[in-house]
């Protein structure tokens, strides 16, 4: 298992797909088990110990996620099938959530993949309902787990068949408006300004709730609500960066006068050269090739003792897949990268040479002067999660 920098655990990985439990699973997970603990089972079954209670809702909370990864991991294969890349599935407090590098190809694509996570969903409580229907779990703790899975993989796929964007029911929404008007911009406008309105009918119920004495269910249904807004405002927010930067290419943006500092330099040196030019991060070059990139951030970590004597390449990044983008290829995909390798910036390369270098902040300025909802107010979304910003 290892973590990453946004609070999440890389648990295992099924058909090349890495799956993440996010730090909020463990929350969530906690209170499913004890609402299972001391309300569900119980009441099913009233005469065995309190520890078998327990036991109970621990097995049955994880197999209820189990029943999530199974549902998003059926969206990841089917995007695989479509031509999209798959960066990974996340367990998070309100689910889970398949992080696609794309938009589908097609508003057929849009349809399969959206429509394959509820028939999943369905699919899991049919087999269950099979099994117990055929009488191989008896009375006891196995048939108390299983009926409670049968209802809550009904549920999940009621719920998602819901038509607010992002939700699944949202994505076959959209996927019949892009088909009806030829615009997945459209589309995607329309669709997520039905999540949101969905999301307000869902906090004002929970206002009611709340207001009529059921407090917990009525601050779920409220926070569901506000996750869902938040989500349907990022999703059409990306989808406008994507048109925005999917037609511009690194060329046209990047810096081609780029200041680099040699591999043997000190750190003291480095660090007058970050005051003489007023910038955070540069190159690094060894006998005219770029073998890392060293930033302010990585100085930071070494003591001011030690700057005489350490060398750049002692503390500079080495060079990797997520620092270097081509000439060729499109903003937004510099975007992902830049949003991703926690420094911010990207070395240019074309046939081994470094040809110009990239920041976030060239990228922010150019979705600002398109007008792109989102830049300038505090930073640009990106697929999956929120963006890991960079200085």
């Amino acid at each position: 298992m290892s973590a990453d920098m946004g609070g999440r655990l890389h648990v295992l990985t099924v058909r090349g797909i890495p799956i993440y439990i996010h730090a909020s699973w463990l929350a969530i997970y906690a209170l499913i088990t004890w609402t299972l603990a001391v309300g569900y089972f119980p009441g099913t079954l009233p005469d065995l110990p309190r520890a078998a209670y327990w036991v109970d809702g621990l097995i049955a909370a994880l197999l209820l996620f189990v029943s999530v990864l199974l549902h998003e991991l059926s969206h990841s294969i089917v995007a695989g099938a479509h031509g999209l890349s798959v960066r990974g599935i996340t367990l998070h407090v309100f689910g889970g959530v398949s992080e696609l590098e794309d938009e589908p190809p097609s508003p057929r694509g849009e349809f399969l993949i959206a429509v394959v996570g509820p028939i999943t969903s369905f699919a899991i409580a049919a087999v269950l309902w099979g099994i117990r229907a055929g009488g191989l779990l008896g009375a006891g703790s196995a048939r108390a787990v299983v009926s409670y899975l049968i209802v809550v993989n009904v549920a999940v796929g009621v719920f998602n068949l819901i038509p607010g964007f992002p939700l699944d029911g949202g994505r076959l929404l959209r996927a019949a408006l892009w088909r009806w008007q030829g615009s997945l911009g459209r589309a995607t406008y329309l669709a997520s300004r039905v999540g949101v309105a969905f999301a307000f009918g869902l906090i004002a119920v929970g206002v009611l709730q709340i207001f009529r004495g059921s407090f917990l269910g009525g601050l779920w249904a409220i926070l569901i609500g506000l996750f869902l807004r938040n989500s349907a405002d990022t999703s059409y927010a990306l989808s406008a960066v994507r048109d925005a930067l999917s037609a511009l290419h690194v060329r046209d943006i990047m810096a081609r006068d780029v200041v680099t500092v040699p591999a043997d330099a000190t750190i003291t040196e480095l660090v007058d050269t970050f005051w003489a030019h007023h910038f955070t991060s540069f190159p690094v070059v060894d006998d005219g090739a770029v073998t890392g990139i060293a930033s302010l951030q990585q100085v930071r970590d070494v003591v001011a003792d030690r700057w005489r004597q350490a060398r750049v390449r002692e503390v500079m990044r080495p060079l990797d897949s997520e620092l270097v983008i081509a000439p060729a290829d499109s903003v937004f995909k510099a975007l992902e990268k830049a949003a991703h390798n926690s420094i911010g910036r990207l070395a240019v390369i074309d046939a081994g040479r470094l040809v110009g270098y990239l920041s976030l902040k060239d990228i922010t300025h150019v979705l600002a002067l398109r007008g792109v909802p989102g830049a300038g107010r505090g930073g640009t979304p990106t697929a999956g999660e929120p963006m890991r910003r960079a200085a």
